[in-house]
């Protein structure tokens, strides 16, 4: 029995229109208010660029931003209840490998959001993100507090850019592909399914209870542990490789389509084997 639904946002339940489509908040607003099932949001953006959607959702348990590497209450004083941001003397030499490689950098601080000028990726991410930067002369003297994350954007170089990061860091990070021109950099003990963990914990509820979608690689962690680990269909076949099951694509309701079928009882996905 599912006990709790963890969803990502962008790719899930978020089209790139930046909606949530009709179906899928129906059947999420009847999950949250006509069941004892916990709804948990799951998500790379930080905690203000979620906002909107979790209201819209209607959630009431505490935001996973950031990966993973930060919980915070959405209702309420909106206290931070679980945080594992990147040390400053490590970030900053992560900035200065992303810099001295002329990679985009994004810093993410008191869930501010830092960049050093106006260009292409700063001006989509904002509007995506639905916040407004903090532009700064000097992204390393803007590190006065941990980060919670940095991202870089690179349209052609992501590749180069995690095998160059890992190869920097090897252990003390955690690297990710949320899309095909973003790379993220957390804490090595940050991910979305330890957050999830953290929260289930804390619940009462086994691993086994949970059920996870998510479409891009930083969804791997929740996928590969949760008792119900559902790719949506708009994956890379190597997160539907790791995943339980295969849902439709976001422009499909693959999301609302997979709690219909695991959670409240219609039929069954398909299996993952027959990716093969």
């Amino acid at each position: 029995m599912i006990k709790l639904v963890a969803l990502d946002l962008d790719g899930t339940i978020v089209n790139d229109k930046l909606e949530i489509s009709p179906k899928t908040l129906s059947l999420l607003g009847h999950l949250i208010q006509n069941t004892s099932v916990r709804v948990v949001i799951a998500t790379g953006r930080m905690y203000a660029s979620a906002l909107p959607f979790a209201r819209q959702v209607g959630v009431v348990e505490p935001l996973i931003t950031y990966q993973g590497a930060m919980i915070r209450e959405f209702h309420g004083l909106q206290n931070i209840l679980y945080h594992k941001p990147i040390a400053v003397p490590l970030a900053k030499q992560v900035l200065e490998v992303l810099q001295k490689n002329k990679f985009h950098a994004n810093v993410y601080i008191n869930d501010t959001l830092f960049t050093n000028h106006h260009n292409p990726h700063s001006t989509y991410y904002a509007r995506m993100a639905g916040v407004t930067p903090v532009f700064s002369d000097s992204l390393l003297d803007a590190i006065t507090e941990a980060p919670t994350k940095i991202m870089a954007i690179d349209d052609h170089r992501i590749d180069e850019m995690l095998s160059l990061l890992t190869h920097h860091f090897p252990e003390k990070l955690s690297y990710c592909r949320s899309r095909t021109n973003f790379c993220e950099v957390i804490d090595a003990a940050a991910s979305k399914w330890n957050a999830i963990s953290h929260l289930a914990e804390q619940w009462g509820i086994h691993p086994d209870e949970v059920m996870a979608i998510g479409d891009q690689e930083n969804d791997i962690s929740m996928i590969q542990h949760a008792g119900i680990g559902v790719a949506m269909g708009n994956a890379p076949d190597h997160v539907k490789k790791v995943a339980n099951l295969i849902t439709e694509t976001i422009h499909e309701d693959g999301a609302a389509r997979a709690i219909e079928q695991c959670v409240l009882g219609d039929f069954p996905l398909k299996e993952h084997s027959q990716l093969a």
